[in-house]
């Protein structure tokens, strides 16, 4: 089966290397599809670096603006997609390793799941214990491909309300979702970096919108 990750980016230059590494050097993924949003860092510089790998498939989208945050930059990058899985991996992450994205497809590929949610390792005990309770927003993946496309095809993805949209059309799809405890890995959150307080509010004030609007939605 054909596996396609897709990696948003935006001046992640600490960690979209070592992200991209491990995926590149995966037996799982067939192609890579690295979309930038104008980053004004070296992640450009440390993503053309990865041109040159010719397996897996890589392919860099680079955009002019952030117009329609993560959401937008992975519709765009699900053009003409024609994997049976995609997978998808935020550049932020820390400690992401080949076992990971292993852990990440294989109910999918054994047919377990419709969609699979990584757990985010918060490197305490109850912190780990409570994570499958929370509202999962984290952002590490893995569908059936017809799944994904029926969720790209939801008008509310722009912003920071994809992962609220992920969770609805399961939901009210009856679909299997799996969540898969990613040991050892965490990221980067947005009110550690230069992004700063505002961004971090920013994206909850997204989710919070966008769950409101979900509540009355009906899918085909």
């Amino acid at each position: 089966m054909k596996v396609a990750a897709i990696v948003p980016v935006y001046n992640e230059e600490r960690t979209v290397g070592g992200v991209l590494n491990t995926l590149a050097s995966s037996d799982r993924v067939n192609e890579i599809i690295i979309v930038d949003g104008a980053s004004t860092d070296k992640s450009p510089e440390i993503i053309n670096k990865f041109k040159k790998i010719k397996k897996p498939k890589i392919y860099i989208i680079n955009l002019k603006n952030r117009k329609g945050g993560k959401g937008m930059a992975i519709k765009i990058a699900s053009k003409n997609l024609k994997s049976d899985i995609v997978m998808l991996f935020d550049s932020d992450l820390v400690n992401l390793t080949k076992e990971h994205v292993n852990k990440l497809v294989e109910p999918i590929i054994n047919k377990e799941a419709s969609m699979v949610i990584g757990l985010r390792d918060k490197n305490n005990a109850i912190g780990n214990m409570l994570m499958p309770y929370f509202p999962l927003t984290g952002g590490e993946r893995a569908f059936s491909s017809d799944v994904f496309m029926k969720i790209m095809g939801v008008p509310l993805i722009e912003g920071w309300g994809l992962e609220s949209v992920m969770n609805n059309y399961c939901k009210k799809k009856k679909l299997k979702v799996a969540k898969v405890k990613l040991d050892g890995m965490d990221h980067i959150g947005l009110q550690t970096k230069k992004f700063g307080l505002s961004a971090f509010v920013k994206e909850i004030y997204d989710v919070i919108l966008t769950k409101i609007k979900l509540i009355g939605v009906k899918y085909n």
